[in-house]
């Protein structure tokens, strides 16, 4: 079975994500280890430099499924751990292959010890044997001597009854036993010493066959040991082979989930956008509505007043018509003035604020493209995230109406406002992953206004706010413009 996850490079991505994470942390406490007023400045820079970075890969991360992430370190936990056990299983199969070599080996000495204890013993039994035989021969020549002849006889024969004529002969005589005692004399020493050295030589051959012994054993204790810990490292690694194949399947299930969730996610902005859209026209239309009906009503009313005004001189043509002109002593009465056009209306100030932030936390993630730690392209981070203890008061941004309010896989509990026209742009405001809200679709709702309370329903890594800025129906960054 081919042990790379599908798309491996995205699972090494995270590895390094994480990695990153990490170095970026002990960065951060070997800058506050090592701090000097000379310093100050500079450390600063790179505190705040590697803070910043490491809000951008924890925000990578957040990109990914909690469910993904689980996988993907359960992945590699399991090839981890199946490499060590496969390292350990070579070394001992390297010391199991070693130990029967050195068994062999061990074996080997022990049968030429016990060889060399036998030639030894055989050694021993014939210098006995040799000595033995000189022993009875001479055993043999004292029985016959003293059965013979007194003990002193023949020492009489040499010196007694000596005379001229017989003096060489006894001489000889005496010569030729002393010369026969002591050479079975001298051949019984040697042949005691050499009994002496075969017995130091078989205990010596003894000595080495039992240590040859005892090694053998212990070798033999050896060999098995290293065979029983190869054997229980084969199936150690058997059993993580199966753990590493059933990890891969997880992940690489989470990892069809994770671009099912994306492709979710898409369709859900998509169908938002669309929804803003289609209530911007609404209200393009009926304001087209409105300004046509005034344009309506302001020129019936024109052409009623003219008609009254038409009607009135013609009656009062007619009245003069009826009675002779009379010169008038009172004065004309004067032409009443055109009642003054009412004032425009006055633009609604706009705040130096243009939106309120809708909760007080800190900025933890920012609006713009970043890479999938795990997917492998990029991807638009579609809002700006605010971290905040779950249940923190969540405020409307601006005046408005409370346009859609639901639950979605992704965003959690979503609520979305829209603010109408403010600096000529049409506004909504939306707000994700919250416990619950406190205001209904269609309600209308005040600057500042609590709404709700940060959660972290849906795809979220911990309590926060998600909030997201609609500008003409299209997602903006939130702190490009609309907030301080």
């Amino acid at each position: 079975m081919n042990r790379d996850l599908p798309r491996r490079p995205a699972a090494r991505r995270m590895n390094r994500i994480v990695r990153g994470i990490v170095a970026a942390v002990a960065a951060v406490s070997m800058i506050g280890a090592t701090w000097s007023p000379a310093l100050a400045d500079e450390l600063d820079d790179r505190q705040l430099e590697l803070q910043q970075e490491l809000a951008q890969q924890a925000a990578a991360i957040e990109d990914a499924s909690a469910e993904l992430n689980s996988a993907i370190s359960a992945h590699e936990s399991a090839r981890a751990q199946l490499a060590s056990a496969e390292t350990a299983l070579a070394a001992a199969e390297v010391e199991q292959r070693a130990a029967e070599e050195l068994d062999a080996q061990r074996a080997a000495e022990l049968a030429d010890a016990e060889k060399k204890l036998e030639q030894a013993k055989a050694d021993v039994a014939a210098a006995k044997a040799a000595l033995d035989s000189v022993n009875n021969r001479i055993n043999e020549e004292i029985l016959v001597t003293t059965q013979q002849n007194h003990g002193f006889l023949n020492l009489v024969l040499i010196f007694s009854d000596v005379d001229t004529s017989n003096l060489n002969q006894r001489a000889q005589l005496a010569e030729t036993l002393f010369d026969s005692s002591a050479q079975e004399l001298d051949e019984l020493e040697m042949r005691r010493l050499a009994l002496e050295d075969a017995e130091l030589a078989a205990t010596e051959a003894e000595k080495k066959a039992e240590e040859a012994r005892v090694a053998a054993a212990e070798q033999l204790t050896a060999k098995q040991e290293a065979a029983a810990q190869a054997e229980a490292l084969r199936v150690e690694v058997a059993r993580l082979v199966e753990l590493r194949d059933a990890a891969e399947t997880a992940a690489a299930q989470q990892l069809l989930a994770e671009q099912e969730r994306e492709a979710q996610l898409r369709a859900e902005s998509e169908a938002v956008e669309a929804r803003i859209q289609a209530r911007i026209e609404a209200e393009r239309k009926a304001e087209e509505s409105r300004i046509a009906a005034a344009k309506a009503a302001a020129e019936k009313a024109a052409a009623d007043k003219a008609a009254a005004d038409k009607a009135a001189r013609e009656a009062a043509a007619r009245a003069a018509g009826n009675s002779a002109p009379k010169p008038s002593t009172t004065s004309k009465a004067p032409a009443k003035k055109p009642a003054a056009a009412a004032p425009a209306p006055q633009a609604k100030p706009v705040p130096s604020s243009i939106l309120q932030r809708p909760v007080n936390g800190r900025l933890s993630s920012r609006y713009g493209m970043r890479l999938h730690p795990v997917l492998g392209y990029r991807k638009l981070h579609d809002g700006t995230d605010f971290a905040a203890a779950c249940g923190t008061p969540l405020r409307a941004a601006a005046d408005g109406v409370v346009a859609e309010r639901y639950y979605n896989a992704g965003y959690g509990n979503r609520l979305m406002i829209d603010h109408g026209k403010i600096g000529g742009s049409y506004v909504t405001t939306g707000y994700n992953h919250a416990t619950h809200y406190i205001v209904s679709v269609g309600q209308r709702v005040q600057r500042g206004q609590v709404i709700g309370y940060v959660g972290t329903t849906g795809y979220s890594t911990g309590c926060h706010l998600h909030l997201m800025v609609w500008e003409n129906g299209k997602v903006v960054n939130p702190m490009a413009k609309w907030f301080a």
